[in-house]
C-alpha cells in the first residue's frame, strides 16, 4: 500500500476474529517517525453505508486524519467488519465489540512489540466517516470512560431515516433501483463479507440510499435487540448515559446529499439536554458528503477549532 495519504506510516495487517473461518482484518498504521514510549491511539471506522467499503479504501480515508496521527505520533487502528445485507446490524456491533476486546488483549500488544511500538490505551479517541461515524459514536457511548474523546464526520447518526426515497439523488447522479434489486436477488444472506470496495459496491450503496432501502437492510434481524444499541439518539434517553470526557465532535457538509444535516442537528440538540459542556459539538461547513477526504489538517484552521476539545485533548494529554 503506497497511497500518499499513508506513505509516512508502516502498515501492519492482522485479523481480530474469524467468522465461519472468514478472517476479519484490522489494519494498524504506525508513523515512521522515531518515538520513545507509548503512542496515543486513534480508532478509525470506515464508511460505506455498512454495505460496502474497506479499512484501506483510500477514497474514503481522510488525509487530515493521517496528518494528525503523524503530527502527534499516534497509531491508527482501523478494523473491517461484516457488511450488510449478508450480515445483520447486531452482528456488525458484535464485531465492533470483539474488536474492542482484541484491542485490549495480549495479541495487539504483542504484535506492536514485535515492531518496536507501544500503544497507550489510556489515550484513545475514535473517528469515522459516514457509517463509520455511526460506529465511532456508538463506541463513544458504549465505552465513555475508556476513551478520551470521539469524532465523527457526516455520521449516519439516524439509520431509521434512510427509509425515505431521496428527493435528490446522491451527488446529483441517479442510480437505477434495479442495481439494488438485482444484487439483493443474488446476495448470500447469512454469509460473511467484510471487504467490498469496487465500482459495483459503490453503485449498490448509492442505489440503496437513493431509493430508501438502507433503513430496511439495517433493521433486518434486529427483533428483540435494544434500540439503544442500534440508534444513538435512543441511547441518549437511557438512564445514566455518559459521554467521553473530551466530548464528541462532529463535522458535516451543509450540502450533504446522503446524510441530511438535520439528522445530526437533531442528535446534537438532544445531547444538549443530557449534558452541558463537552457533550456533542457540531461544525457545519459548505460541502457534499465526503467533503473532507483530501483536506490537510494544518491547512484548515477551522479543523483545529472543531476538533480542539477532542483530538488536542487526547494527544496533548490535557484531559
Amino acid at each position: 500500500m503506497t497511497d500518499a495519504k499513508i506513505a509516512n506510516f508502516n502498515l501492519l495487517q492482522t485479523h481480530y476474529k474469524k467468522v465461519n473461518n472468514h478472517p476479519i482484518r484490522a489494519d494498524i498504521l504506525i508513523p515512521k517517525t522515531a518515538h520513545t514510549g507509548p503512542r496515543p491511539v486513534i480508532l478509525r471506522y470506515h464508511g460505506g453505508g455498512l454495505v460496502m467499503g474497506d479499512s484501506l479504501f483510500m477514497p474514503f480515508f481522510p488525509h487530515w486524519l493521517a496528518d494528525l496521527a503523524e503530527k502527534h505520533n499516534a497509531i491508527i487502528v482501523s478494523p473491517n467488519y461484516r457488511l450488510l445485507p449478508e450480515t445483520t446490524s447486531p452482528e456488525i456491533y458484535a464485531d465492533i465489540e470483539d474488536f474492542w476486546t482484541w484491542l485490549h488483549g495480549p495479541e495487539f500488544g504483542a504484535l506492536l512489540e514485535k515492531h518496536d511500538a507501544e500503544a497507550d490505551l489510556g489515550r484513545i479517541i475514535t473517528a469515522g466517516d459516514s457509517a463509520g461515524g455511526l460506529l465511532s459514536v456508538y463506541t463513544a457511548l458504549a465505552h465513555p470512560r475508556q476513551i478520551r474523546a470521539a469524532t465523527a464526520s457526516y455520521p449516519w447518526i439516524n439509520p431509521g431515516s434512510a427509509n425515505t426515497v431521496l428527493a435528490n439523488p446522491p451527488f446529483g447522479h441517479s442510480t437505477p433501483e434495479s442495481v439494488y434489486t438485482e444484487y439483493m436477488a443474488s446476495a448470500e444472506i447469512g454469509g460473511v463479507k467484510s471487504e467490498w470496495s469496487g465500482p459495483e459496491s459503490l453503485s449498490f450503496m448509492l442505489a440503496a440510499a437513493e431509493h430508501g432501502h438502507l433503513a430496511g437492510i439495517y433493521a433486518r434481524g434486529t427483533e428483540g435487540v435494544s434500540r439503544e444499541m442500534l440508534y444513538p439518539i435512543d441511547k441518549l434517553e437511557s438512564e445514566g448515559v455518559e459521554f467521553p470526557r473530551g466530548g464528541i465532535a462532529v463535522i458535516h457538509g451543509k450540502q450533504d446529499s446522503i446524510v441530511p444535516v438535520g439528522d445530526v442537528e437533531g442528535f446534537v440538540e438532544k445531547a444538549k439536554g443530557v449534558r452541558s459542556g463537552p457533550g456533542v459539538t457540531l461544525t457545519v461547513r459548505d460541502g457534499e458528503h465526503g467533503f473532507d477526504g483530501d483536506l490537510r489538517f494544518d491547512e484548515e484552521e477551522w479543523m483545529g477549532v472543531a476538533f480542539g476539545g477532542g483530538y488536542y485533548r487526547l494527544v496533548g494529554i490535557e484531559v
